[in-house]
């Protein structure tokens, strides 16, 4: 039997198993695992070839910080992780990958973002043997300060303003079988847009949902999430239009769709050997409000110690390349995580992820 550490994103392969099947069986394997690639491959045709169509969704939904992806990880894999996930930012990526937690574990993320903005995210996992399940929480919070300007100031008024957002949620996962989990996360968001100088501030109830398959055969899993399904999001409050058409009395906001979005993705193993591991990925996304991604990950461990990583969406026009490493290390019974996520782009700039783990 190979067996290998599932907190390092790795699976149990069962080549000796001891449960004897019938030749009918042994032949439906191959097949099963034929159609599951053939699936994703397939749904993944119509996001390369609807790259203009999609592209009209841009700027259509709301609170899209939750789009930025948290944990270096699954970030230095170009986000490719919904199949493979199986940390405390399970949460964030397939709540489903968080009953592959075995142990106490917490994640502590950061994200330098584009024009000065920070985005802070902690995960926790806890494992409930009781329930055959796992709970998780995270909590994550975005912020910038700008200056307020007008059309008769243009550079400033004087007065600064901030622009913050956070996300609160707790997430439960259930292995249904040896080979089949699922999870869902509920959460609570929170943008303030402006208090400081009047502005309002919009908050909603939203949910993920996703699962996990160990096909059976070699390696090869697959992976399903929606994500920010929910009501839509309009802000609180009225304003007065300066337009000479509008009517004199106070008008509302308008409403947008969350910022939902369906993954797939299948990940195997080709290279399982003493001191070596190399997984790849292929993860198909559909956001609501843009176009649609086919994603390429790559993840390769040698020995137990040290990570290398890459990705690359075929279809982003910035942000599509990404790289980075990871470390491990144990001290006692304390084992800790060190990943770091570089991110290229040509006009927004580098990103940088950094995040420290730590399983008890």
């Amino acid at each position: 039997m190979v067996a290998v550490d599932q907190n390092q994103g790795s699976v149990v392969v069962n080549g000796k198993n001891t449960v004897r099947q019938s030749p009918a069986i042994r032949g439906l394997i191959p097949l099963r695992a034929l159609a599951a690639v053939a699936a994703v491959l397939l749904a993944s045709v119509p996001a390369a070839a609807q790259t203009d169509l999609g592209g009209q969704r841009v700027g259509t939904s709301a609170a899209t910080f939750l789009e930025i992806g948290v944990g270096a990880r699954g970030a230095a894999m170009g986000g490719a992780f919904v199949c493979i996930a199986d940390d405390a930012t399970s949460a964030q990526w397939n709540p489903a990958g968080l009953v592959r937690v075995r142990e106490r574990q917490a994640i502590f993320s950061l994200v330098d973002w584009p024009a000065d903005i920070t985005y802070s995210h902690v995960c926790l996992a806890y494992p409930v043997a009781a329930l055959d399940g796992t709970i998780g929480l995270q909590f994550g919070s975005l912020g910038a300060e700008m200056k307020e300007t007008t059309e008769y100031f243009p550079d400033g008024t004087g007065r600064n303003f901030t622009f913050s957002d956070w996300v609160a949620g707790v997430s439960f996962a259930k292995r249904f079988t040896d080979k089949f989990s699922g999870g869902m996360t509920l959460k609570f968001i929170r943008e303030g847009l402006g208090t400081e100088i009047g502005g309002p501030t919009m908050s909603s109830w939203l949910v993920d949902a996703g699962t996990w398959y160990d096909v059976g055969y070699g390696s090869l899993r697959l992976g399903v999430a929606l994500l920010n399904f929910g009501p839509e999001l309009r802000p609180d409050g009225h304003y007065q239009s300066r337009r000479p058409s509008a009517s004199n009395g106070p008008a509302g906001y308008e409403s947008f769709s969350p910022p939902m979005t369906f993954k797939a993705g299948i990940a195997i193993d080709p290279i399982q050997r003493p001191g070596y591991r190399l997984t790849t990925v292929l993860e198909m996304n559909h956001p609501a409000d843009n176009v649609e991604t086919l994603i390429f990950g790559g993840e390769l461990w040698i020995g137990q110690t040290l990570a290398l990583r890459a990705g690359y969406d075929t279809n982003a026009d910035e942000l599509n390349f990404s790289t980075g490493f990871g470390l491990m290390a144990t001290l006692g019974s304390v084992h800790g995580t060190l990943d770091y996520a570089y991110t290229s782009g040509e006009y927004l700039g580098r990103i940088d992820r950094l995040s420290v783990g730590l399983r008890f």
